[in-house]
């Protein structure tokens, strides 16, 4: 098993742990959802972990449905997946009677789509509850917010921004701690000034700074050895989920860059890891197969669907 990425590993599990301004955990003190939510703001700021918290997903104690809805874009998903999901009824007495169903990044599905989501809100509203998450609240129709609580998760205030980069360097401070690393104080402040409000992307740029113990060039390019380590690890983690691959991708390349990546696995990557890691060359030469089928569509494919398609291609011929 390879090592984890740094956000990977130290993701929150429990809303205890988990960095919130004081508005809006004052509505989750309880663990429990007493109505349906939409999160919105910047990349980063803890709007998914507090979702998959919220339903039980890292406890396992409810029951729930996680949907990345910028993978899963077809109403045939809210009319088969979530249709049956909602019409399941719990089984055990001791189980939760109420079900949780978690759309990420919704801003992506059509308004048709949102459309019939209304339907499945009411109709099932006594034994499910629905959690929105998205960057861009702008796309999601005032009909259908309508009927959920919205929360904005960016910082509104001068001080809730200082309240919340103090919070960040406490965490990631703690966190270096419990890992046995170092990174100097006024290279962590840099860090965190430059990446706020993204948690996510200042912790990614910790683990840039542990790897190559520099942070003035953060600009992806084909050349950078910090991306070819974290590239490799995602490849051959076999115990990396999608949804990281996922966050992965959005962090180091965006949908504007996933050209480079595809450079990189084309000849770089390759040539880095025969010269500095052991594994199996013949299975590395495969990948030239993936990127010549599927570098043509990146003209006519959504750039981040693409990416993730030839990394699961390629993870399968090399695990």
């Amino acid at each position: 098993m390879k090592n984890l990425l740094l956000w990977e590993k130290w993701r929150p599990k429990t809303i205890e742990d988990l960095i919130l301004l004081p508005r809006i955990r004052k509505h989750f003190q309880d663990g429990y959802l007493n109505q349906n939510y939409v999160f919105y703001g910047n990349a980063g700021t803890g709007k998914t972990t507090l979702a998959r918290i919220l339903i039980g997903k890292y406890t396992k104690d409810k029951a729930y449905l996680e949907i990345n809805s910028s993978l899963y874009t077809s109403i045939d998903i809210l009319r088969n997946d979530i249709e049956s999901f909602c019409k399941t009824i719990p089984m055990l007495e001791t189980e939760d009677p109420m079900k949780y169903v978690f759309l990420d990044e919704f801003e992506r599905i059509s308004p048709a789509y949102q459309e019939a989501l209304k339907a499945f809100i009411e109709h099932y509203s006594s034994r499910v509850r629905f959690i929105l998450c998205t960057n861009h609240i702008e796309k999601a129709s005032a009909e259908l917010l309508s009927r959920f609580s919205v929360i904005n998760f960016d910082c509104q205030t001068p001080d809730e921004e200082k309240w919340v980069k103090t919070e960040f360097y406490k965490k990631i401070s703690n966190d270096l701690k419990n890992d046995d690393k170092t990174v100097p104080k006024e290279i962590l402040g840099k860090i965190i000034n430059n990446k706020f409000p993204d948690l996510r992307s200042c912790i990614v740029q910790v683990d840039n700074y542990l790897l190559i113990g520099d942070i003035e060039n953060s600009e992806t390019n084909e050349n950078s050895l910090k991306l070819k380590e974290q590239l490799y690890n995602v490849l051959y983690n076999e115990d990396m989920k999608y949804e990281n691959v996922y966050n992965f991708l959005m962090d180091s390349f965006g949908s504007d860059k996933i050209y480079i990546m595809i450079k990189m696995l084309s000849k770089d990557l390759i040539k880095w890891i025969l010269e500095n890691k052991n594994e199996d060359a013949e299975k590395l030469f495969e990948i030239n197969y993936v990127i010549a089928d599927y570098s043509l569509k990146l003209d006519t494919t959504d750039p981040i669907v693409l990416g993730m398609t030839i990394i699961g291609k390629i993870r399968k011929i090399l695990n």
